[in-house]
């Protein structure tokens, strides 16, 4: 996963300074586009309480969509957010006992989304969006009590209502800065875990597929 992460970091920067080549056409409408980004991730209040407190800053995410209009896009989205967290030893109860040991809970989390997004002020210097994307999360969550580990892999619904902005390089571009925040609903119950909610936010860059 880690490996993962650093491949997809290292190719978001090598697109954010090719996106920075001046295209042709000035039309976004019927353009297809791609935009990665770099992501955190913050537990939200069940997360937090029933699995891991920290924020997580391993995350990226990926949405390709097509401009039907200037103002609406439809596509696909995906991405990865690594969430980790480590508790000091304690005494924990298993079956046939008591055990002492550090527990670890380890949560990666895969969304698989269709994506819909309409921009208020297409064509400005600063162009304001809001957008959601629907679907399933695949979701791996490793536990470790000391030299015991209980790792399972599901696939849940998920849902990501989002608010951005889209920065171009030049007026009227197509390619530019993008920022955005997002909340992802994510169900999750298993070994006491509520759900997987969390607020997401990134930054990264958008750029056309083709001339």
């Amino acid at each position: 996963m880690k490996t993962q992460f650093r491949t997809a970091m290292l190719l978001i920067t090598s697109l954010f300074f090719l996106a920075l080549i001046p295209y042709n056409s000035k039309a976004q409408e019927g353009r297809l586009q791609l935009d990665l980004n770099y992501a955190v991730g913050i537990p939200g209040s069940s997360f937090k309480s029933d699995a891991i407190e920290k924020t997580s800053t391993r995350g990226w995410t990926a949405n390709l969509l097509y401009n039907i209009t200037s103002n609406i896009s439809v596509g696909v989205g995906t991405g990865f957010q690594d969430f980790y967290q480590k508790y000091p030893r304690s005494v924990y109860k298993m079956d046939g006992g008591e055990v002492s040991a550090v527990l670890t809970n380890s949560i990666q989390t895969v969304p698989l989304l269709a994506e819909f997004q309409y921009r208020f002020l297409p064509g400005k210097t600063v162009q304001p969006y809001v957008g959601v994307g629907v679907g399933g999360n695949i979701v791996t969550y490793d536990q470790y009590l000391g030299e015991f580990d209980n790792s399972k892999s599901s696939f849940k619904f998920a849902a990501r209502p989002e608010v951005g902005l889209f920065v171009p390089f030049r007026k009227d571009g197509p390619a530019g800065i993008h920022l955005f925040g997002a909340y992802n609903y994510l169900p999750y119950k298993m070994d006491g875990v509520d759900n997987l909610n969390n607020w997401g936010a990134g930054l990264g860059v958008k750029f056309p597929l083709g001339s």
